[in-house]
């Protein structure tokens, strides 16, 4: 009964703003901890609780810092050398996708085009995507919607899978055999040790019938399907953000990502939810290779209970805010959100929060 009544009196002191308000400075450590407490229990949320939106002027006038356009004394600033859009609409500025593979690699930068780093895993999964694609799509039969005004639009592309490499260590079994470790959203599969020789099998069994109720499969693509046995975990973390840090594509990306990453494990290990004080039950960071939207940088992608969300114009000064609101209460920030991963809220089926 005590027991109890501590988790009603801590969940009541946490929604009442009064209270806060009151006694900020002693309830700062407790409303950290009941925060995570909500974090945690917020696996098995529904997808309405995320279908929240936040403006950045509802919370600037306790965190002056996310709205300052002056140079922070407290946060780093991106160089004043490089361009950044800040003008045009975020909204919207993302291509449609309804899976997203993250290739373990240990490195926070790749080559210019990982599709073209021939032998890599990206590349080989990347062949596969256009192999079901063109097959399906023989002699020009793809339906393209065209406008002289805009870019051309493909009919499949809003169940595109993006293919990414981000700097998670691999899990190394022998010095003899070794492949990357492939994290699949919204799936949340952790798969170890997959080899480029094994791509082909790979994606027969953990992408290709994601993308059956829009692209004919052909007896010829499913040839070989479940004869290969991969090691599959559900992916261990609360949380996974990406930060795009890819420099030999965009400096602006290749400064933006090393900062952003550096403040968000700093926020994380103020608040106990990094991976070191949780292990496998924090929050994850990773540096990830190109998202599109360079100009938008910094570009983070937050993924929890099944929703991709995709933030720009992110700054070390906006990541305690994102981890408050959006990493653990689920509410997007619209002055940042440039779209999601299509299914993130409910009656979305491209990718797109409305308000």
């Amino acid at each position: 009964m005590d027991q109890l009544c501590s988790i009603f009196k801590s969940t009541f002191t946490y929604f009442s703003s009064s209270s806060l308000n009151k006694r900020n400075s002693h309830n700062n450590s407790r409303q950290i901890s009941t925060a995570s407490t909500s974090f945690s229990d917020s696996k098995n949320d529904t997808k309405s609780l995320l279908n929240e939106t936040i403006s950045i002027s509802d919370i600037s006038s306790k965190n002056p810092c996310i709205v300052c356009q002056n140079p922070c004394p407290t946060h780093p600033s991106y160089p004043s050398n490089l361009k950044f859009d800040l003008t045009s609409p975020l909204k919207d500025t993302i291509q449609p996708y309804i899976r997203h593979v993250i290739i373990s690699t240990g490195k926070s930068d790749w080559e210019k085009i990982i599709e073209l780093n021939q032998g890599s895993l990206a590349s080989e999964l990347s062949k596969c995507q256009s192999e079901i694609m063109n097959n399906n799509n023989n002699n020009d039969s793809l339906t393209k919607e065209r406008d002289s005004k805009k870019k051309e639009n493909f009919k499949f592309k809003k169940d595109r899978i993006m293919i990414t490499n981000c700097s998670r260590s691999n899990t190394q079994f022998s010095l003899f055999n070794w492949g990357n470790d492939v994290l699949i959203f919204p799936d949340n599969l952790l798969i170890r040790n997959v080899s480029v020789k094994h791509a082909k099998e790979f994606y027969n069994q953990f992408l290709l019938n994601q993308q059956n109720k829009s692209i004919e499969i052909k007896e010829s693509d499913t040839r070989n399907y479940n004869i290969i046995k991969f090691e599959k975990d559900e992916i261990p973390y609360k949380a996974v953000i990406l930060i795009c840090s890819h420099k030999r594509r965009d400096i602006r990306c290749g400064v933006a990502g090393p900062l952003l990453k550096n403040e968000f494990e700093k926020v994380l290990k103020d608040m106990k939810l990094d991976l070191k004080s949780n292990g496998n039950n924090g929050v994850a960071v990773y540096l990830s290779s190109h998202v599109g939207g360079h100009h938008f940088a910094g570009n983070v992608i937050i993924y929890r209970n099944n929703q991709g969300i995709f933030y720009g114009r992110v700054t070390p000064c906006h990541v305690r805010m994102i981890v408050e609101k959006t990493v653990i209460g689920g509410k997007v920030i619209k002055e940042l959100y440039r779209g999601s991963m299509k299914g993130s809220f409910i009656n979305d089926d491209v990718g797109k929060l409305d308000w």
